[in-house]
């Protein structure tokens, strides 16, 4: 530990800003005679950098982190901090550089300058990624739209150095949420798995289940499930009996149907390997920096990934629900709304694309089609009338957002019962939907039933007031923590987590355009 530190340390010698620039350039032979001039002298060198400018302002142009006798307390609270960025998920090769060594004591003004303005810049760096994360990567996909999050990092780590509070303000960083907690607890235990030589992997071959199998295959099956199982862990000699249920346990945990049957799809997911579920983890680690930190203690949350959406009430879940999202070609975006609006008997304006692409093809074949649909055409825009064959089905919870995406009811109803559900043309039905629009009406999940059951009967389209704007937050995890204390995992369907892990990992990859606006269509 003390020479991966010291490597760290001599490490933070060199700046770059983007892959190559050098931040600022080697001192000129001669040296300032104090530390104030030279941490100006060495802030005069830099091509563009107000943080760090600000930064030193703010502590007239003194070190921070280094003396002529080396690290001070600070400092080395600051190295421990970016030495620890890989439990994170993130790569600490963004925060150091390799060089040659130098001398950690008897430094002179310009030594100690450099060093303690490169650790600032490092350790800003660190402290803006833990705790918002990469602003480049929330771009790599077009449809994210999460909210602005305002953090001022010189600001507060000005303070907390004031106020002699600089672990503690570099521990609660990270968002402090259970769910971030568990899959930091997960990263290292996964981590941990790889680098012990990863579990054993399934050899291809038919079906089979705990009763069918040879014992060879229930033993190797064994080997692998106890990774992840304690209960199967801690039982001595399981029978068949206990083997299927951790298949069922297992097929849970990774959205597969539980029906004790080692498939393709359950074979598919024993043989991803402890690397892959590292990445995996880390990538939604990354996602959730991206979220606002204590966000509100009641909201929707709809889990795209998961295919499935929960109400929080005062931080207390109150309604879980099966939901369809988007195909993979027409993806739900990720983004933040508010529920503003619950409308019965809703009529469904069909989007362009959907009536050029998919409805005028029937109706050139057929020409009773749209009559058939109760159908018709109102200034060039084909319509849906309201009615039990309509696509948005009897309710539709209106929210604004850029990408046109709403929360509905629908005739399909028999979709909710399969484990896929990723069918529509990027908006959200909702198996619970009047459960839900009750809650949007009055605050409970039952209370305003009777009034919407009122409200269809009547067939006219009519907007109901909820009782105040309800926060929606659409997002994707394909790794989260459950009540077991033992991560799920889910497909990554969108190649959300296949992309993001690719720029994490410092490959180059193109971002990628999704169209929006493309909402509705019946299952």
């Amino acid at each position: 530990m003390h020479v991966r530190r010291l490597v760290i340390a001599v490490a933070l010698l060199v700046i770059s800003v983007g892959s190559a620039s050098p931040l600022f350039c080697q001192p000129a032979a001669a040296q300032p005679d104090t530390l104030g001039s030279a941490i100006e002298t060495v802030l005069n060198r830099l091509s563009s950098d107000t943080g760090l400018r600000h930064f030193y302002a703010l502590r007239q142009n003194q070190p921070t982190w280094y003396g002529r006798d080396g690290l001070n307390s600070d400092g080395r609270i600051a190295l421990e901090a970016i030495e620890s960025a890989p439990a994170d998920g993130l790569d600490l090769a963004r925060y150091t550089s390799a060089i040659e060594p130098r001398p950690a004591t008897g430094l002179d003004a310009t030594q100690v300058a450099y060093r303690d303005v490169q650790l600032t810049g490092q350790l800003l760096r660190y402290i803006s990624d833990l705790h918002l994360g990469r602003e480049d990567f929330k771009h790599l996909d077009s449809d994210v739209d999460v909210p602005l999050v305002r953090f001022d990092d010189v600001a507060t780590l000005s303070q907390a150095l004031a106020e002699r509070k600089l672990a503690e303000y570099l521990r609660t960083l990270a968002p402090q949420s259970a769910q971030y907690a568990g899959l930091r607890s997960a990263l290292a235990s996964y981590r941990s798995i790889s680098q012990k030589g990863n579990w054993p992997e399934l050899p291809l071959g038919p079906s089979f289940d705990a009763s069918s199998a040879s014992d060879e295959l229930l033993r190797l099956l064994q080997a692998r499930l106890v990774f992840e199982d304690k209960v199967l862990a801690n039982t001595a000699l399981p029978s068949r009996t206990d083997m299927d249920a951790a298949i069922r346990r297992f097929q849970s945990r990774n959205g597969l149907t539980a029906d004790g049957v080692v498939g393709t799809s359950t074979r598919a997911a024993l043989n991803v390997s402890a690397a892959a579920r590292v990445a995996q983890i880390a990538a939604n680690m990354e996602r959730l920096r991206w979220m606002p930190h204590g966000a509100e203690s009641t909201y929707v949350q709809v889990n795209v990934a998961d295919a499935s959406l929960t109400v929080i009430d005062n931080g207390q879940v109150i309604l879980g629900s099966r939901v369809i999202v988007g195909r993979p070609q027409t993806p739900t975006p990720i983004f933040r709304a508010e529920i503003d609006d619950v409308e019965v008997n809703p009529p469904w304006n069909v989007p362009a694309s959907i009536a050029r692409k998919e409805i005028f093809p029937k109706l050139k074949k057929k020409p009773s089609y749209l009559a058939d649909h109760d159908m018709r055409i109102v200034d060039g825009q084909v319509q849906q009338l309201p009615g039990p064959t309509n696509a948005l089905g009897y309710v539709k919870l209106n929210l604004t957002n850029r990408f046109m995406v709403y929360l509905h009811d629908t005739p399909s109803r028999s979709l909710f019962e399969h484990n896929e559900r990723f069918l529509s043309h990027g908006c959200i039905r909702v198996q619970q939907i009047k459960p839900l629009a009750s809650y949007a009406l009055n605050g409970t999940i039952t209370g305003a039933i009777d009034r919407l059951a009122d409200a269809i009967d009547k067939e006219q389209t009519v907007h109901l007031a909820v009782k105040k704007p309800i926060p929606l937050y659409v997002e994707y995890w394909t790794a989260f923590p459950s009540a077991d204390e033992l991560p799920q995992f889910r497909r990554d369907i969108y190649g959300r987590d296949r992309r993001l892990i690719a720029v994490m990992s410092g490959l180059r990859f193109a971002s990628v355009n999704h169209s929006t606006g493309n909402c509705g269509g019946a299952g």
